[in-house]
C-alpha cells in the first residue's frame, strides 16, 4: 500500500512538485501511517469541507491547489469514490463561499456532509460529542465507514423518501450489535463518557461517586410504576393545560397549592397552607416543570406549552424529562443533585451507610461532601476585626445556600414518592422507583455528550 502512495506521488510530482507536497499533506492528515484502507468518505469530505479550508484560510490558491492535488492523487490510486468528493460541483462551490462569507460557508458544510448520508446521526440513545475521547472517536468513524458502504449498496438512499428513517435505524444496528464480550459500541462510549465524568477535575465531588460506576453505566429502565411517580407531575400538567392563576409575584394560586396538597395528601405547615411557599413539594414540581420548559407565565396565568403538552400525553417521555431536569442545572445546582442522590444510593438499607449518622440530616451531610469537595466559595471568617461579623454572616448565607440547593432536591423526591423515612436524622430511603429515578439521573447526566468550550 506505501509503495502505490510513494509511487502516485512520484507521478503526481513530476507533473507538479508543489501539488505533490499539497497532496502528501493533505493524505497526511486522513492516514499518518498511509493506511488507505482506514480511510473513509466522512473524512475525505471534512478534510476538503472544513479542515483544508481553515488551514489555507488566508489562501485561497493554495486551498484549491490542496483540494484539487488530493482528488488528482485519490484517482492515480483508484479510489475514485474519494476523488469525486474532491472534484464535485458542491466542493467548488464550497470553497468559493469561504472567501466571501465564512459563516454561510460553515453552515452549507453541515448541510453537505447531513446529505451525503455519511454523518452519523444523533439518536434517542446517542448524542454525538464535540469533546470526545478516543472510544468515542473511532467508533464515530466506524460508524461512518459502516454508513459509506451501506449508501453503495443501495441501503441508505440520501435524498429519497425516508432515506433519514433508513440511516437512524441502520445506526443503531451497528451501535447496538454486541462484541464478543456482550459489549457493544454503543456501551463502550458511554462506559467512556461516564468514566470522564466522574474524574473530571471540575467536579471533585463526583469521587464519591465512584462506588456506584457500574451503575451510572448500566442506568435504569423506566420502571412499572413510574406512572405513578409522576403522577403530581400530571396532574399539574392537567391543571396547566386549563390555565393555572398566579399570584401577582409569580406564585401558584392559593386554591390550587391546597387541592394539590389534598389529592396527594402532602403534610405541610401550616395546615392547610396559605400559599405555595408553605408547600415545598409544590415549591419543587412547579421549579422542575420550568426547567423541563413544559410550562410557562403568561401575564397571571401558568400555561403548558407545546412540549408540555406532549409530555402530558406521554408517561414515559415525562419520566425520562424529570430524570434529564435534575442533571441539567449546572454548577452548585447540579453539584447538590448528584451528591445527594449519590448518598442515598449508596446507603445501606438500614440508613447506616458511610454517609449516614444518627443525628446528621441528610441536607448537613450532602452539604459536607460538597463543602469538602471544594464548594465553599469563602474562607471562615477571622476572629476580630472590623469586617468580622459582615464575614461570618458571609459566610452562613453560603452555607445556607448549599444546603437550600441539597434541600431542594430532596422536596423533590418526596413531593414524587420516591423516598421514606425522616429525613432529620439521616434515615432517608429511597423506594425501589427512587433507585431507578436516581439511576437514570445520574447515567443521563454522565453520558450526556460534552462540549469544547
Amino acid at each position: 500500500m506505501r509503495e502505490a502512495v510513494a509511487s502516485a506521488l512520484a507521478e503526481l510530482a513530476r507533473r507538479d512538485e508543489r501539488s505533490a507536497e499539497l497532496a502528501a499533506i493533505a493524505l497526511h492528515t486522513l492516514a499518518p501511517e498511509q493506511d488507505l484502507e482506514r480511510l473513509h468518505q466522512h473524512a475525505v469530505q471534512r478534510l476538503c469541507w472544513y479542515e483544508l479550508p481553515l488551514r489555507f484560510q488566508n489562501s485561497p490558491e493554495d486551498r484549491r491547489l490542496a483540494v484539487g492535488s488530493l482528488g488528482r492523487l485519490f484517482q492515480l490510486l483508484e479510489l475514485f469514490r474519494y476523488a469525486g468528493v474532491c472534484s464535485s460541483p458542491e466542493t467548488a462551490a464550497l470553497l468559493d463561499l469561504y472567501e466571501r462569507d465564512h459563516n454561510a460557508a460553515l453552515a452549507m458544510y453541515e448541510r453537505l456532509m447531513w446529505e451525503s448520508g455519511v454523518e452519523p446521526p444523533d439518536l434517542p440513545e446517542l448524542t454525538w460529542g464535540t469533546a470526545v475521547g478516543d472510544v468515542e472517536l473511532t467508533v464515530r468513524g466506524e460508524t461512518a465507514a459502516a454508513l459509506e458502504l451501506a449508501v453503495s449498496l443501495g441501503d441508505i438512499r440520501p435524498g429519497k423518501r425516508g432515506w433519514r428513517p433508513a440511516q437512524e435505524r441502520f445506526a443503531r444496528s451497528f451501535l447496538t450489535q454486541p462484541d464478543r464480550h456482550g459489549l457493544s459500541r454503543l456501551d463502550r462510549i458511554r462506559e467512556e463518557r461516564v468514566r470522564a465524568w466522574l474524574g473530571s477535575s471540575a467536579h471533585p465531588h463526583r469521587q464519591h461517586l465512584w462506588p456506584l460506576v457500574g451503575q451510572i453505566i448500566a442506568g435504569a429502565d423506566t420502571p412499572r410504576d413510574a406512572e405513578t411517580a409522576m403522577a403530581p407531575l400530571r396532574r399539574l400538567l392537567d391543571l396547566a393545560a386549563e390555565g393555572i392563576s398566579l399570584t401577582q409575584i409569580g406564585y401558584i394560586s392559593p386554591g390550587v397549592v391546597r387541592l394539590m396538597c389534598e389529592d396527594f395528601g402532602w403534610r405541610t405547615t401550616p395546615d392547610p397552607p396559605r400559599n405555595e411557599t408553605d408547600a415545598t413539594q409544590l415549591i419543587a414540581l412547579h421549579q422542575v416543570l420550568r426547567s423541563m420548559r413544559a410550562v410557562r407565565r403568561s401575564g397571571r396565568r401558568l400555561e403548558l406549552t407545546r412540549r408540555g403538552r406532549r409530555l402530558r400525553e406521554d408517561p414515559d417521555s415525562l419520566w425520562v424529562a424529570a430524570t434529564e431536569a435534575l442533571g441539567r442545572g449546572g454548577g452548585l445546582e447540579q453539584a447538590a443533585a448528584e451528591t445527594l442522590l449519590g448518598l442515598l444510593l449508596t446507603r445501606s438499607p438500614q440508613g447506616l451507610g458511610s454517609h449516614a449518622r444518627r443525628g446528621t440530616s441528610d441536607a448537613e451531610a450532602a452539604e459536607r461532601v460538597l463543602t469538602e469537595s471544594g464548594w465553599r466559595p469563602f474562607e471562615p471568617p477571622v476572629a476580630s476585626g472590623r469586617h468580622a461579623a459582615a464575614h461570618r454572616r458571609t459566610a452562613e448565607n453560603s452555607s445556607d445556600r448549599i444546603r437550600a440547593m441539597v434541600m431542594a432536591v430532596g422536596w423533590l423526591l418526596e413531593a414524587l414518592g420516591l423516598v421514606v423515612g425522616d429525613e432529620s436524622v439521616g434515615r432517608r430511603e429511597l423506594t425501589p422507583v427512587g433507585r431507578s429515578f436516581a439511576l437514570a439521573c445520574l447515567h443521563r447526566s454522565a453520558v450526556s455528550p460534552r462540549a469544547v468550550v
